[in-house]
């Protein structure tokens, strides 16, 4: 008698939406926040701080939730790879004032604080940086599963602010201006994540490629409202999953679900501020918006 090989087989009807079973998760020990990690050109999957994949080029995603604000992280040591992951000694949720959970608040203001002064880090940057975290879902999941898995993403300062490279894609701050201006929803659309060839891989990009179908809307606007999607945004004392040991400070749940973003922070940059573009943004997007297919 061969043995039955069912790994490669196609799920029956009454199981396409199931997705894998709590009890496989518990066996796997896939337990904790599922991040993404975007490192020297490659997005790293990880589940409980554990490595569970990588993808090489670009990711296709919908954007469920993000933080509200620009946040801060400030470390007194310097950071090293071989070192245990530790809380931050402060942090600030706003980017305006320290987080009532940091350890060590280096100032009652963002804005005054000494770590927050060009030289005060590494060569000419802050000690201080910014921070914004997105929570996404990916879009080749909808292929085998309806069940929503959800990704957290930080994004750095090069990744939040400055140039793009193209009149559709944008750091994250620029994207999600670009299509609020053009009437836009950010979670209504597939955004393209790629990497930046022109700062070595180390930050990312975003576009737009095409609007969600109905059976993306029907996943994405449920999981939004998840309490642990809505978590997902908050920065914490711990910004690594520590295997075996609790968090010091669990997040609170955001009253707020909807992935709109603001930024009252704008990057401080040395270069004289360039005269404001023709408007001619919203003729090129609609061009791109014209030339999407919507799904079914």
């Amino acid at each position: 008698m061969s043995n039955l090989t069912i790994i490669n087989e196609d799920l029956p009807d009454f199981l396409q939406s199931a997705g894998v079973s709590a009890l496989t998760k518990q066996l796997a020990g896939k337990t904790g926040v599922k991040r993404i990690v975007p490192k020297n050109g490659i997005f790293r999957k990880t589940v409980g701080g554990e490595e569970m994949g990588k993808v090489k080029g670009s990711l296709d995603v919908i954007i469920v939730n993000a933080s509200p604000a620009v946040g801060r992280i400030f470390y007194a040591k310097a950071w090293s790879p071989d070192a245990e992951p530790t809380a931050p000694d402060c942090f600030s949720n706003d980017g305006r004032t320290p987080d009532a959970g940091a350890e060590n608040p280096q100032s009652e203001r963002c804005d005054t604080c000494q770590q927050n002064i060009k030289g005060s880090g590494m060569g000419n940057s802050k000690s201080c940086r910014y921070s914004r975290r997105i929570a996404m879902v990916l879009k080749e999941d909808f292929g085998t599963s309806l069940e929503g898995e959800v990704y957290q993403m930080n994004l750095a300062s090069k990744s939040l602010f400055g140039e793009g490279s193209g009149d559709n894609t944008h750091t994250f701050e620029n994207y999600s201006k670009y299509l609020s201006n053009n009437g836009k929803s950010l979670d209504y659309v597939v955004t393209q994540i790629s990497f930046n060839e022109e700062n070595d891989n180390q930050s990312v990009l975003f576009t737009p490629t095409g609007y969600i179908n109905k059976a993306q809307y029907a996943v994405t606007s449920e999981v939004a409202k998840k309490p642990d999607v809505l978590k997902m945004v908050v920065m914490t004392p711990y910004q690594a999953d520590m295997a075996g040991k609790q968090a010091k400070l669990e997040a609170p749940v955001p009253k707020a679900a909807a992935p709109k973003v603001e930024s009252p922070i704008e990057e401080p940059t040395k270069r004289e501020k360039k005269a404001d573009p023709k408007p001619t943004v919203k003729k090129d997007l609609d061009s791109v918006v014209k030339a999407w297919s919507e799904e079914e």
